[in-house]
């Protein structure tokens, strides 16, 4: 049972023992069955931390950011927006917290059920404690705006648990959270099977955050992204099908500037390279 439910369902799944390659999980899965509900109502899912001295770091597009230590004078602080993950973690141990289907995020409490527009400026939070306990605000209808204000029928929220045993490094959360939220897919394929992957880069901090054909069906594109929070450089190795050339692109995909040797990657940053078929 649930407020506001016909019913709650909770599945707990443990990915145990895990490889160098794929960690140990957590896996739980929240079914909510909603009712029809037009009275203001939000819906929460609690997560309380307990790693002493950790310190939470949230995923935003193309950075991590420290709830308080890093947001400007006047940003809300009553709740968040992440794109993958938040961590806590300490020198000695950590955890991530992947959240692919509620990217709201309250950090300490619950702290978003501000009902109506809320002029005076001292009902917002103005500062945050440091905390480790984290809500996923799964749901609401706080908001005066272009949906209905009821929310029914069952809805799906997963969310994983990476613990481990060693302090906080951001490429290894960034491709670990990449990794969950955009799975392998298996499907049937032609033609011959390939000896060798079509790209592979030196640098395990860089990630490539994507591999596809271009628009035009002239070229590959591949975006490479700084992960590591730093400065990093990294040989791209191609396939057994070579490209005539490779250029510095953007998001229009088109030939920008030649590129030959080491690629340079800036930190939290994306860099596109487009790659001519023969």
């Amino acid at each position: 049972d649930a407020p506001g439910c016909r019913k709650l369902t909770r599945e707990i799944r443990l990915h145990w023992p895990g490889t160098h390659s794929s960690p140990s999980y957590v896996e739980i899965v929240n079914v909510v069955d909603k009712l029809p509900i037009r009275k203001k109502e939000g819906v929460h899912f609690g997560f309380g931390f307990n790693l002493p001295g950790g310190v939470a770091r949230m995923d935003v597009p193309w950075g991590v950011v420290q709830p308080e230590a890093d947001q400007l004078p006047g940003a809300c602080k009553n709740w968040f927006t992440v794109q993958r993950f938040v961590d806590v973690s300490n020198d000695r141990a950590g955890i991530t917290w992947l959240t692919p289907d509620a990217p709201l995020v309250e950090i300490g409490g619950i702290t978003a059920n501000l009902i109506g527009s809320l002029s005076d400026p001292r009902a917002w939070k103005s500062r945050i404690d440091p905390s480790q306990t984290i809500y996923s605000w799964a749901m609401n209808n706080h908001w005066h705006t272009n949906y209905r204000a009821e929310q029914e029928g069952p809805t799906v929220f997963r969310f994983f648990l990476y613990p481990r045993s060693r302090g906080y490094n951001a490429d290894t959360v960034s491709r670990l959270a990449l990794d969950q939220s955009q799975p392998l897919l298996v499907l049937p394929a032609r033609g011959a099977e390939p000896k060798q992957a079509p790209v592979s880069i030196s640098n395990g901090t860089v990630a490539v955050s994507a591999l596809k054909p271009s628009h035009d069906g002239q070229a590959l594109i591949l975006r490479l992204f700084g992960a590591s929070g730093r400065l990093q450089t990294t040989e791209v190795k191609w396939g057994a099908s070579a490209p005539k050339k490779v250029w510095l692109s953007d998001t229009s995909e088109r030939p920008i500037e030649p590129v030959t040797g080491a690629v340079t990657v800036p930190a939290w940053s994306i860099v596109t390279l487009r790659a001519d078929l023969e």
